[in-house]
């Protein structure tokens, strides 16, 4: 099953990339791409959940932000009992947010409306 999980987790990575790709190819240019890890606190403790990218980009003069996060660990338990577990496969989350004219707010587009 571990190999079903790791396909299915490579997939995802490469939708991203494939999306970054038509960006480029329909005259998207890329102004930010960053990629940051995930933290949670748990007492006095720091534990990192996973990683997150986030690009940005022009296309027809509007501005958006494609945002991957990928958690591999999620915080489980309740009050001092509270722990990490490891996700098997892990979540990861593909969101395309606009930035609006008016008030620059971000707002969250369709991906499939988009493309």
């Amino acid at each position: 099953m571990r190999e079903i999980d790791d396909t299915r987790g490579f997939g995802r990575e490469e939708a991203f990339e494939a999306i970054l790709e038509r960006i480029k190819s329909s005259g998207g240019e890329v102004t930010r791409d960053e990629t940051y890890p995930l933290y949670t606190d748990i007492g006095m403790d720091q534990f990192e959940l996973g990683v997150e990218r986030a690009v940005e980009f022009t296309l027809n003069r509007i501005e958006f932000q494609l945002i991957r996060r990928t958690e591999n660990y999620h915080l489980a338990g309740m009050g001092k009992q509270k722990h990490v577990e490891e996700l098997t496969p892990p979540r990861i989350k593909i969101v395309l947010k606009r930035k609006s004219s008016q008030n620059n707010e971000w707002q969250v587009v369709d991906l499939e409306d988009m493309f």
